[in-house]
C-alpha cells in the first residue's frame, strides 16, 4: 500500500480531553496523531504545562510553545469555565459526540462539577471514561494530589534504589515516568473501545502514577524483598552481573556493557579487554568467586577501561559482536543517525521562525499513517469552532464570551 493510501488508525474517533499536565495530555495527543478528532478543554486562563518551559528558559508564546506542542499537537484547544451553567453545558455537549472521555482531574472536583463517572454513565452509557490519579481509588492517599516526581519516582521506591549507595539520587529528566505511564491510561482506553466493538457496554478505566511505577518496577521490588534480598541501591562497584555493568572511559565519557552470561563468555570477554592476566585468577574464575571479590574486579576492569575512550571502546565491541551502548548525551540524540533514519525525530518549525527537531511518536504502521507534529498556537484556539460544530450559533458564542464562560482564542 502506498503512502497516499494509507489513511490514519483512530479516523474517525472522538475525543475529550479535560486534562492538564503531561499523562492525559500525551495518551490524547498520541490518538490525535493517530487520526482521533480530540477536543481539549482548557480553563480560560490556559492550563499550567503551556508556561512549564519557563522553568527551562524556553518561550511560551502562542507563536512558540515547545514543550507544550510536545504533549498536545494536533488537538482542537477550547477554554471553558466549567464552573458556570453554560461552559458545563458546553462540555456535556462535546462529550455527548465523544467515544471517549479522559481527564486527571480529582475526584471531588469531578463530582461537584457532575463530571465523574457515574453521573456521566447515567447520561452516556456508551462512553468509555479515563480516568487517572496520583494514587489509585483506595487507600489512604487516594485523594492525594501526585506529580511524577513524586507519585511516581519517589513513591515507588525508584528514585531512592536507582542510585549508587552513599551518593545523593539522581533526579530524572522531567516527566520521563508520565510518559510512561500515559501508555497505560492509553491501552486501558483501546481495550476498553475494543470490547465495546462486542458488547455495546461503555467503561470506566483508570489507572494511577503509583500503580504504573509500581508495574515498571517489577524486577527491583521482586527481588527486594525476602527470600531474594538483593541490595538496593546498588555500589557503583558491585554489579550483579560483573560484566554486563557502565564504566567511564579516557575522555570521562561512559559506556555500557552488557555481557550476561559471565561464566561462559567470561574468557573471551577477559581477552577482549587485554586482562589476558586474570584469566586463570582464581579470585574471578567462577561467578561465585568473582561475586566474593567483585569490588575489586569492578576496580580493575575500570581501570582497563580509563585506557581508551569511549568511541574506542564502541568500535572495538562493534567488531567483536558485544552487546554494549555508549551513554549518549542529549545534545547528540537530534543528531543521531539511526534516530534520523526512523524518523524518531521530527523538524519542526514554529512560527515564531524557530526550528527544532522534537521526539515524534514511535510507532510505525504498515497499513496507516501517523500524522506530523503540529505547533498548538493560542488558549481557546479553536473554541468557535468546536462550539459552533455542537450547534451553536454565532450569537450564543457571543453570549457566552461576554459571559467569560469561554475564550475564544487567535486562529
Amino acid at each position: 500500500m502506498s503512502m497516499k493510501e494509507k489513511t490514519l488508525a483512530l479516523k474517525g474517533l472522538k475525543v475529550v480531553e479535560l486534562g492538564t499536565h503531561v499523562v492525559v495530555p500525551t495518551a490524547a495527543r498520541i490518538m490525535a496523531d493517530c487520526g482521533a478528532d480530540v477536543i481539549k478543554i482548557e480553563n480560560l486562563e490556559g492550563e499550567e504545562w503551556r508556561f512549564i518551559g519557563k522553568n527551562n528558559g524556553l518561550p511560551v508564546e502562542d507563536s512558540e510553545n515547545a514543550l507544550f506542542t510536545n504533549r498536545n499537537s494536533n488537538k482542537k484547544f477550547t477554554a471553558l469555565d466549567l464552573k458556570t451553567k453554560s461552559g458545563k453545558e458546553a462540555i456535556l455537549k462535546f462529550i455527548a459526540e465523544a467515544d471517549v472521555f479522559i481527564t486527571n482531574v480529582r475526584l471531588k472536583a469531578l463530582s461537584k462539577m457532575g463530571l465523574d463517572y457515574e453521573s456521566i454513565k447515567k447520561k452516556f452509557p456508551r462512553l468509555i471514561y479515563g480516568h487517572f490519579t496520583g494514587f489509585g481509588y483506595e487507600g489512604p492517599d487516594r485523594d492525594r494530589p501526585g506529580f511524577d516526581m513524586a507519585a511516581f519516582w519517589a513513591r515507588s521506591g525508584a528514585l531512592a534504589d536507582w542510585a549508587n549507595r552513599g551518593e545523593f539520587p539522581s533526579k530524572p529528566i522531567g516527566a520521563f515516568g508520565d510518559g510512561a505511564a500515559a501508555n497505560f491510561i492509553l491501552t486501558g482506553i483501546l481495550m476498553a473501545l475494543f470490547a465495546r466493538e462486542k458488547n455495546g457496554k461503555g467503561s470506566l478505566v483508570s489507572t494511577s502514577l503509583f500503580g504504573s511505577a509500581i508495574w515498571l518496577s517489577s524486577l527491583g521490588i521482586i527481588t527486594a524483598q525476602e527470600p531474594y534480598n538483593t541490595p538496593y541501591p546498588a555500589s557503583r562497584y558491585k554489579p550483579a552481573v560483573p560484566l554486563s555493568h557502565i564504566y567511564e572511559c579516557k575522555d570521562h565519557n561512559f559506556i555500557i556493557m552488557t555481557v550476561l552470561d559471565y561464566e561462559r563468555k567470561r574468557d573471551s570477554t577477559l581477552k577482549l579487554l587485554g586482562m589476558d592476566e586474570y584469566i586463570n585468577d582464581p579470585r574471578f574464575d567462577t561467578l561465585k568467586h568473582t561475586k566474593e571479590n567483585l569490588e575489586e574486579f569492578t576496580r580493575i576492569v575500570n581501570k582497563v577501561f580509563m585506557t581508551k575512550t569511549r568511541d574506542e571502546w564502541a568500535e572495538i565491541f562493534n567488531k567483536n559482536g558485544i552487546v554494549y551502548e555508549k551513554l549518549m548525551h542529549y545534545r547528540e540524540i537530534v543528531k543521531d543517525p539511526q534516530a534520523l533514519a526512523n524518523r524518531y525525530l521530527e523538524e519542526v518549525s514554529f512560527p515564531s521562525g524557530t526550528t527544532i527537531k522534537m521526539p515524534r511518536y514511535p510507532v510505525v504502521f504498515s497499513e496507516y499513517e501517523v500524522k506530523d507534529i503540529s505547533p498548538t498556537g493560542s488558549i481557546g484556539r479553536d473554541t468557535k469552532t468546536a462550539l459552533a460544530k455542537a450547534g451553536y450559533t454565532d450569537r450564543e458564542i457571543q453570549d457566552m464570551v461576554a459571559e467569560k464562560a469561554v475564550v475564544v482564542g487567535k486562529t
